[in-house]
């Protein structure tokens, strides 16, 4: 049987659960086959979604020691990566941002599937959002939503203060860090732990990197979307 890295990293990193994550992840990867016939929620073969879908979302887990907090996960989609660390983190309160409705319906199927207690589906917008929920968790991730700056914009205002928001992003990461560099400043953040990975299977570069905010966002932020992306900061 051909090696599973991600299966393995299971095994070694939570050696008490691998088990019952394992079987977790099996029936969210069989749901994941079988509503992509009707919803394009990846691109990936099945083959695929271990590692490039579950374990590279797991891989947040070196950058950011995961602990009793609260966690949005903006732009969910097929739950990458908040579903995957609310399935491995039972400690975790994970709310899942997904603007479009047919996804928020998968993504609560597989929290009912899966039995899971410590995850929620909200259907908005982050900039929406954020009215409700300003500065009211502890971490804010996203995976390679849009450029890192309109990330940032989007995400740091949903922070506390010393919160973190940890970036999924790839080869590109160091350019886009630079044409973020304004807002990095504007938004009171600095830049944390950054960690890079290459995929087992391809070598595809990942970078996952850890922004903490240091104080409070001035509340002209986040501007409405619209202007974010005609005008990133």
């Amino acid at each position: 049987m051909k090696n599973n890295p991600f299966l393995q990293y299971l095994d070694d990193h939570f050696v008490d659960d691998a088990k019952h994550l394992k079987e977790q992840f099996n029936k969210y990867a069989a749901l994941i086959e079988e509503h992509n016939k009707v919803q394009n929620l990846t691109a990936l073969d099945p083959s695929e979604y271990d590692e490039k879908h579950f374990l590279d979302c797991l891989l947040l887990n070196e950058t950011y020691p995961f602990r009793n907090e609260t966690l949005l996960d903006i732009g969910s989609g097929a739950g990458f990566p908040g579903l995957v660390l609310a399935i491995v983190y039972p400690k975790l309160k994970v709310t899942l941002l997904e603007p479009m409705r047919k996804r928020c319906s998968f993504l609560n199927t597989v929290i009912k599937e899966l039995e899971l207690t410590n995850v929620e589906v909200i259907n908005k917008r982050a900039e929406d959002y954020v009215v409700e929920k300003r500065g009211e968790f502890d971490l804010v991730t996203s995976r390679a939503v849009s450029s890192l700056s309109i990330m940032l914009e989007l995400s740091v205002p949903f922070l506390n203060i010393n919160g973190s928001a940890l970036m999924m992003k790839g080869r590109n990461y160091n350019a886009e860090l630079a044409d973020a560099e304004n807002a990095i400043y504007l938004l009171k953040v600095e830049v944390g732990k950054t960690d890079m990975h290459f995929l087992p299977s391809d070598g595809s570069m990942r970078v996952n990197a850890r922004f903490i905010k240091k104080g409070s966002t001035p509340k002209k932020y986040p501007r409405p979307f619209a202007q974010i992306k005609k005008n990133p900061l």
